[in-house]
């Protein structure tokens, strides 16, 4: 997954070369620091070692790492730009849970059915804060993802009540996937922190802060599927 982020982001950066000349002077591809020959390197040879290593564990593996891929592609190429915005994240969200238990030989239907509606809390979540500084760019450039559509006060409330949301809603679906409640509850009590925080500071980029609180409720909750 590691590579196939970076990747994703590579390619993100190119496709975002003519917005970014005019909203992000400072990023390596615009002001030249960095040549576009060596991103595309990077998009090919992180896509390249994802998608090889995933090909040596147990079979859905490598399909639920290539759908992981696809959505970063889709969403790089151009669904970031309209209504759909927020699909890919959620494929990608799901897939991460599923594809973790399948190179385990440990996915089970319980976690199948389950990390879907979890996923969206928290994949909306990290997509509108995402979106949230770069809304006034966007709609500069004819973009309209759902954060342009919502617009920075929704986005951010919205943003924050799904991240709140989601650390609740996975505490109390723990014993019925056999997860122990308290283990999960601490795990999630960093992403309730922060959003509470970020409610309360008004801070204008929250995905920063959002982030690691997602990571650690995500981790705890694969960590703790039995």
């Amino acid at each position: 997954m590691l590579p196939q982020q970076l990747a994703i982001g590579a390619l993100n950066d190119l496709c975002d070369r003519d917005l970014d000349r005019v909203s992000k002077p400072g990023k390596p591809l615009v002001s030249g620091a960095l040549r576009p020959a060596v991103a595309w390197a990077a998009v090919a040879g992180g896509f390249a070692l994802a998608l090889g290593v995933a090909a040596t564990f147990p079979l859905p593996t490598l399909p639920l790492a290539a759908v992981c891929a696809g959505a970063g592609i889709a969403y790089d190429l151009g669904l970031k730009r309209g209504a759909l915005s927020w699909l890919p994240f959620w494929v990608g969200f799901s897939c991460l849970p599923l594809t973790a238990g399948a190179a385990v030989h440990a996915l089970t239907l319980r976690v199948a059915v389950a990390a879907p509606p979890l996923a969206l809390l928290l994949a909306l979540s990290i997509q509108l804060a995402n979106g949230l500084p770069d809304i006034e760019a966007d709609q500069r450039s004819g973009a309209a993802g759902l954060a342009v559509r919502l617009g920075p006060l929704w986005s951010r409330r919205l943003s924050l009540g799904l991240a709140a949301l989601a650390g609740v809603a996975a505490t109390l679906a723990a014993p019925a996937l056999g997860q122990p409640a308290t283990v999960v509850a601490l795990g999630a009590l960093p992403l309730l922190a922060a959003a509470a925080g970020l409610a309360a500071s008004r801070h204008p980029r929250p995905f920063p802060v959002l982030a690691p609180g997602v990571a650690v409720l995500a981790a705890v909750w694969l960590l703790t599927l039995p």
